[in-house]
């Protein structure tokens, strides 16, 4: 049972590596776009690229249901009218830095060169607790990655923290049962009632704390009928406003918001259907929560949507708050290949984030925007209403003791200070220069596959071995495409 469950230091390590888009299938992706970024970036130098990069049981709320217009729970009628929601799709010029934090991407152990699993990262180097990134100043909401096991119709969930550096964070991995009683050991209790002591510290500095779902493509979260509802209540009363017996931060630490980071859809008649109930039951308990969505930006050609929460985007448009649009690992819409912003607002009319990695190791697919492509893409949107910021991915890899690993700079590179350029851009500091705004799609004529570490190292290797798969390449590289640049 979870309350004997051991977490080894190799358990640990193992799931700080697979960093949410550190995954070999990021490479298929690559290989399946017609196309690329453009050599373009060789001119990257020009740029500052020294910068970096339950059941509840002890009175809980009202359960929501989603039938009818008045939302009557078991415990008794709902003063929560559903219509009285008004739109949240309304956007606003405020534009908002959103941090990840969690997943301890500082120690993904990609190395520029060398690729996956070839850098090692000193356990003093992990992430830090909480209450230091909020410190910095930077964001405005941080958001918790991952609860990334969840579904099944059991009402059972984990959330899965990587290593930290902080003393009394010891162990990221907290299980629930479903059962309505606290099964994990002391550690991992301790653990999460410290974070929620840290969490409590970033909201009084004005940092809203969000619960981020799902985060990759291989966890194993699942939707079956029921699920939606079901886990609405459930994360109401053990994360927002309600009073479930179990609460996983401790009494009173109410985050808030919950984002679906969803990127698979296994069964999408099952999943769209159960993300839609979610979002509808839960806007439903909880009319100030922050309720967002992140898909890729990718738009699948023929239906012109996000193949995993496209449909989901288009049902609950009133009632989310934003969309974090990840701009990397997806080299078929990034700037400058075809960064697709305007094609998302004819598909949403709210604020809209571009979501960033923190550096090249979080971008092993190509998308990270170093100082001088991210001001061309700051430049082109900073008059857009629907514009709502940045996020980063993440807080421990874009803040020091993180180093701006990049080519140019692999033999020394510099601390990272990428979320403070982040920041400094959003108010307005021009960070870089030398980059031309998007222009006309890049035709996919001329491409050039090479094997690398990572696409920036591709990219700037004329030397590399050609390759048409991966099988091509070398036991920790992949093969990545590119137009003709050599």
């Amino acid at each position: 049972m979870a309350g004997d469950k051991v977490v080894t230091e190799e358990d640990k390590l193992k799931r700080d590596r697979r960093n949410k888009y550190i995954l070999i299938g990021a490479a298929l992706t690559v290989l399946v776009i017609a196309g690329a970024l453009i050599g373009y970036f060789v001119s990257k130098k020009n740029s500052d690229a020294n910068a970096s990069t339950s059941t509840s049981n002890s009175n809980p709320a009202p359960a929501a249901t989603t039938s009818g217009t008045n939302s009557t729970g078991v415990g008794g009628s709902s003063n929560l009218d559903p219509n009285a929601v008004g739109s949240k799709n309304t956007p606003s010029k405020k534009r908002r830095l959103i941090g990840y934090y969690g997943a301890n991407a500082i120690a993904n152990g990609v190395d520029i060169v060398l690729g996956v699993n070839n850098r090692k990262t000193a356990p003093t180097e992990y992430q830090r607790g909480l209450s230091y990134y909020c410190a910095t100043g930077y964001y405005d909401i941080i958001n918790l990655a991952f609860l990334n096991i969840y579904g099944g119709g059991n009402n059972r969930f984990q959330i899965t923290f990587g290593s930290f550096s902080d003393p009394k964070l010891r162990d990221g991995t907290y299980i629930y049962q479903g059962l309505g009683t606290e099964t994990n050991t002391e550690t991992s209790v301790a653990t999460f009632i410290e974070l929620g002591k840290q969490i409590k510290e970033c909201q009084a500095k004005g940092v809203k704390i969000v619960m981020s779902l799902g985060g990759d493509r291989i966890s194993a979260y699942t939707y079956v009928a029921g699920d939606g509802v079901a886990y609405a209540n459930l994360w109401y009363n053990m994360f927002l406003e309600g009073n479930g017996p179990i609460r996983p931060f401790g009494p009173g630490v109410v985050l808030d918001g919950i984002e679906l980071d969803v990127e698979k859809n296994d069964n999408p008649v099952v999943w769209n259907a159960e993300m839609i109930s979610f979002i509808t039951t839960l806007r439903t308990l909880s009319p100030k929560t922050e309720i967002a969505i992140v898909p890729q930006c990718f738009l699948n050609g023929v239906q012109n949507k996000d193949l995993n929460v496209g449909d989901v985007i288009t049902e609950t448009a009133d009632k989310i708050d934003y969309l974090i649009i990840q701009y990397y690992n997806n080299p078929q819409c990034t700037y400058p290949f075809d960064f697709n912003f305007g094609k998302w607002k004819a598909l949403y009319k709210g604020p809209m984030l571009v979501g960033l990695a923190g550096d090249w190791t979080s971008a092993i697919s190509g998308g990270f925007l170093e100082p001088g492509p991210l001001q061309a893409v700051y430049d082109m949107l900073k008059a857009d209403d629907q514009f709502g910021g940045f996020s980063v991915y993440d807080v421990s890899s874009s803040n020091p003791p993180a180093l701006s690993w990049s080519v140019q700079t692999y033999a020394n590179p510099a601390n990272s200070s990428y979320s403070k350029i982040l920041k400094d851009v959003l108010e307005g500091v021009v960070v870089g220069s030398g980059f031309p705004a998007q222009g006309p799609p890049q035709s996919d004529i001329n491409l050039a596959m090479r094997c690398g570490g990572t696409w920036d190292h591709a990219n700037f290797t004329c030397g590399a071995r050609t390759c048409t798969s991966n099988a091509g390449c070398g036991a920790s590289e992949q093969c990545f495409m590119f137009l003709t640049k050599c």
